[in-house]
């Protein structure tokens, strides 16, 4: 099975990437990507190149899990998001591995969910903590395609959907930069050439089509991509099966913070949520019944295939 490399998935940061891999570029590096967008791709390369130590870090970790590995060597750090929680004095674990990454000549290359990273940006200044910071970038259709049939034994049968139905343009949620917010755009499912050879002969590939909606609606994220292509069912597919798993109704203050905390994180211990959501298993049932989040003993887990539906859930919410 073979995965996206790191120029696909950093675009226009790839030199600056290369750059800390040969050791032209000193100091501390962030990776900062979606929820499932192919961080670990990422930082599987810096760990291969730099031979560096691995730590990933879980919800219940604390700073002790990784500061003494970082004065060791070159180290690859996993998941940073997990060194803070929104609560009183909940900066005191990052705040202390940013203290030893100042002192350390060794490369470090930490890993971040980047709705945590806007929101320690915003409160904590934490990009000028980062001489190197890369993005990964949205994959376009055609690298969905291959990268998400490649993980299957068989094809199924793409099935053009009604023509009188539509389906040539679907809303999506475009990033912006400010508080890594996003507002709903209409995007074409198709390339140009593919559009001009609709209105040319007709003929247009169901099979085209159906990813060029799946990388429009999981907004060019891979592992959404396939989550999302995993929920279809049967033998045939057609572009409208191609779906987002979402709520009908508007989340409340409770539920959005909540989403978003989980959002940020990925996964989250329960005990993290408690003292700062209010009816913290009411809020958890809804958000389970509405497709958004597991529960299951004590973790608190995000859907990959929902994440394009968290994310604006939550800023309708105004959370940051």
């Amino acid at each position: 099975m073979r995965g996206p490399d790191t120029l696909s998935l950093l675009g226009d940061d790839h030199e600056a990437f290369e750059a800390v891999l040969s050791g032209e570029v000193a100091g501390p590096v962030a990776v900062v990507g979606g929820p499932f967008s192919g961080r670990g791709t990422v930082l599987d390369r810096a760990v291969q190149e730099l031979d560096a130590t691995r730590v990933a870090l879980d919800p219940s970790d604390s700073v002790d899990r990784v500061r003494g590995e970082i004065k060791g060597g070159p180290v690859v750090v996993e998941d940073c998001q997990h060194l803070y929680e929104r609560r009183i004095s909940g900066f005191e674990g990052l705040s202390a591995f940013l203290n030893d990454l100042a002192s350390v000549d060794a490369t470090v290359v930490t890993g971040w969910n980047r709705y945590a990273w806007a929101y320690l940006t915003a409160v904590q200044a934490l990009d000028r903590e980062f001489p190197v910071t890369v993005g990964v970038q949205p994959l376009p259709a055609e690298r969905i395609a291959e990268l998400v049939l490649d993980r299957y034994d068989g094809m199924p049968a793409f099935v053009a959907d009604d023509p009188d139905q539509g389906g040539l343009v679907v809303t999506t949620h475009h990033e912006i930069s400010w508080r890594d917010w996003s507002v709903s755009v209409p995007v074409p499912m198709l390339s140009p050439v593919a559009v001009r050879g609709l209105f040319s002969d007709g003929d247009l590939d169901p099979k085209d089509v159906t990813f060029g909606r799946l990388a429009a609606v999981s907004n060019g994220n891979l592992g959404v991509a396939t989550a999302i292509w995993e929920t279809r069912q049967g033998a045939e597919v057609r572009p409208s099966d191609i779906a987002v798993p979402a709520s009908d109704r508007d989340l409340d203050r409770e539920e959005a913070f909540c989403l978003r905390i989980v959002l940020a994180k990925e996964r989250v211990n329960r005990a993290q949520l408690a003292g700062i959501v209010d009816g913290l298993d009411r809020v958890l049932g809804r958000l389970s019944r509405d497709g958004l989040v597991t529960v299951e003993d004590d973790l608190v887990e995000l859907v990959p295939a929902a994440v394009p539906a968290a994310a604006p859930a939550t800023e309708r919410g105004r959370i940051l």
